[in-house]
């Protein structure tokens, strides 16, 4: 997981984002040099360059040349014509900036660079370069194809119903995950939300008033591998733990569970089986039936039931469809409403960690 700070951002939200991430060990923050609304751009850098130096935080900084140029010694980094009538930075200028100094691991490059800008800029750096990876096409990748530290970084969205939807999110990834690139996509925050609009920030739409741990996690079943990071402010403790459990291949499910069941509590592995209507849990077999418990209108998708069938008896599954009740089931649980959606990600012989919601 990794975290966004801006120099819009109050003192309390920048504090709050370094504090959490260096929680987290190893710091990488998002960060943009070119807003139009930074007042003071070189405050913002001295801000980075102190937690640098102080808490060993290191940025990705989105850039554009009308912002490096704001940032760079008068008559330096100024915008030029570059080929194709593209923008690009002054390499002298850009070399003045020091931004290894101030913590710059990483550029991501959009508005303003063609392909040649690109490994101007890269070449001029010597830093890694992310490209837009909800815009760019396969014919610049492949003609960006040698340089080093090559990196695809997903947009945010502030305007609801701009976000991308989960097909070409799906699509545009694969331009770096079958080339074997590192890939990161964005998903909301959860304590504050950033201006401009204070709607959320996410890359897909459908995650835009969802939690970030089940927005996490559908961005990596989209797109394996996937990089999760958090756009605005901070996320809650509880979530941010699931986030690395789930990077570790275990996904959590808050769930209530029926008196007497407290048991179910735990990590589990699911059969291998795939049935498209449940996942059974390996281990349960055999297990003491509750006292009598009361049923829903079917056996629903989220539901635990445990099969009370002859050799069977003791069994959980964790249904993925709804079913009629058929008598032979009991309902022990469910899988809490805000991560029911997670459900249908399932798949067998993963690993899920039950825990009370």
């Amino acid at each position: 997981m990794l975290w966004s700070v801006y120099a819009t951002d109050c003192e309390e939200v920048r504090d709050a984002v370094v504090e959490q991430a260096c929680s987290q060990g190893d710091v990488e923050l998002f960060t943009s040099l070119h807003m139009p609304e930074i007042r003071d751009p070189a405050g913002w850098v001295r801000w980075m360059r102190r937690v640098h130096r102080t808490r060993g935080v290191r940025f990705w900084a989105d850039v554009s040349p009308a912002g490096l140029a704001r940032l760079g010694p008068p008559g330096r980094g100024a915008e030029r014509p570059g080929p194709a009538g593209a923008l690009g930075p002054d390499a002298a200028g850009l070399a003045e900036l020091d931004l290894a100094g101030v913590g710059v691991v990483g550029l991501r490059l959009d508005y303003g660079y063609d392909v040649e800008g690109m490994r101007a800029v890269a070449a001029a750096t010597g830093l890694p370069i992310a490209l837009n990876a909800s815009t760019v096409g396969a014919a610049e990748l492949d003609a960006l194809a040698g340089v080093e530290g090559l990196v695809g970084w997903h947009n945010f969205y502030p305007r609801p119903g701009t976000g991308l939807s989960g097909e070409y999110y799906a699509r545009q990834s694969r331009l770096f995950t079958e080339r074997g690139l590192r890939l990161l996509a964005f998903v909301p925050g959860e304590v504050t939300r950033r201006a401009p609009l204070h709607r959320g920030l996410p890359t897909l739409e459908e995650h835009r008033h969802r939690d970030a741990y089940t927005s996490a996690v559908r961005l990596r079943s989209l797109a394996a591998g996937v990089e999760a990071v958090c756009a605005e402010g901070v996320v809650v403790p509880r979530h941010l733990e699931w986030i690395r459990r789930a990077e570790d291949g275990v996904l959590t499910l808050p769930v209530i569970l029926a008196p007497g069941c407290d048991w179910l509590e735990g990590t589990w592995r699911l059969r291998a089986e795939e049935t498209g209507l449940s996942h059974r849990l390996e281990g349960t077999r055999g297990r003491a039936l509750p006292g009598p418990l009361a049923n829903a209108d079917a056996m629903e998708a989220g539901s635990l039931q445990m099969d009370t069938l002859g050799r069977y008896s003791g069994e959980v599954h964790l249904m993925t469809a709804s079913a009629p009740l058929d008598g032979e089931h009991l309902r022990v649980g469910e899988v809490a409403a805000p991560y029911r959606c997670l459900v249908g990600l399932l798949r067998g012989g993963r690993e899920v960690r039950l825990v009370a919601a």
